[in-house]
């Protein structure tokens, strides 16, 4: 019994221990990245919420320990892309993201963890050869735009 009250006291303490991250920050429309339709529905479903600045947190990110594991990768996920902020990139590190997205989705997003609760956003064989395909034709547009 001692235990049980014991962890209680502890599992209701770490509820004060916050991890920051909005869910939901205004920005604006035209700096979010230009992309076909088909290509929004699938980084909207499985990438934008963690990289974008329209996160949707379900109930258990707002539970610690869980809290601070889902928001940390939200926060970490905006630092490496923010699909919201993409086009006040300079060319050259838009690039770069394009190449990333193209690395990324053959290796390991979405992330297996995130799979677990969000199933639907599995990137089928078909999102992504056509993400691969999108990502290569934007990096050349890229380079004939700077030539």
């Amino acid at each position: 019994m001692k235990f049980w009250i014991s962890f209680l006291i502890f599992f209701l303490a770490i509820q004060f221990i916050v991890v920051e991250c909005k869910s939901n920050i205004t920005s604006n429309p035209k700096d979010e990245i230009i992309a076909p339709t088909n290509i929004k529905e699938i980084l909207k479903r499985s990438c934008y919420d963690c990289h974008s600045n329209n996160s949707i947190i379900p109930w258990y990110g707002n539970v610690a320990p869980i809290s601070w594991y889902v928001r940390s990768h939200i926060n970490d996920g905006r630092k490496v892309l923010n699909f919201s902020t993409f086009n006040t990139l300079p060319k050259d590190k838009q690039q770069k993201k394009y190449e990333k997205i193209e690395e990324s989705i053959v290796i390991r997003m979405p992330l297996s963890t995130y799979l677990w609760i969000h199933s639907d956003a599995k990137l089928s064989d078909e999102d992504k050869k056509i993400l691969k395909e999108w990502s290569k034709e934007e990096q050349k547009n890229i380079v004939l735009k700077s030539n």
